[in-house]
């Protein structure tokens, strides 16, 4: 029986998902994914307290549709001093047309969210997060 990572990568049966797989497994180590950990890191410096964190824990150096079974719309909460809440996730979750929308809640008000940003891409996403996390009012 051939170990899957030892598996012929030309063979004619190796879907293009189980290349994905492959290469997500035998290369998450080696590429680190900075950008979780910058905005994990000003989570903290900032005085944030992490609720939940799936986002980390996505392969985003491949495009969203790759995952699109992962994106959901609770994805990253983080709670921060003045009743402020970050809330980051898919909508509609795990559609290929979603989007990711991140939120910045103010006293628990969320029908109008003090900042409001959609992202089509993990980089826009990323500038999401920091223009959020500006807006913080510390």
């Amino acid at each position: 029986m051939t170990d899957f990572f030892s598996a012929d990568l030309h063979h004619p049966h190796f879907s293009e998902i189980s290349a994905n797989f492959y290469y997500q497994k035998t290369h998450i180590d080696t590429l680190p994914q900075k950008e979780n950990k910058v905005h994990t890191k000003n989570i903290i410096e900032l005085g944030g307290t992490i609720l939940f964190d799936d986002l980390s824990q996505l392969y985003q150096l491949i495009d969203t549709s790759s995952t699109v079974d992962s994106l959901k719309e609770d994805l990253l909460q983080a709670v921060f001093p003045n009743d402020q809440i970050l809330d980051i996730g898919w909508y509609p979750e795990f559609c290929e047309n979603g989007t990711f929308r991140g939120f910045l809640i103010n006293e628990y008000d969320w029908e109008h969210p003090t900042f409001s940003d959609r992202a089509r891409n993990w980089e826009e996403l990323h500038k999401a997060i920091s223009n959020a996390l500006k807006t913080l009012e510390i």
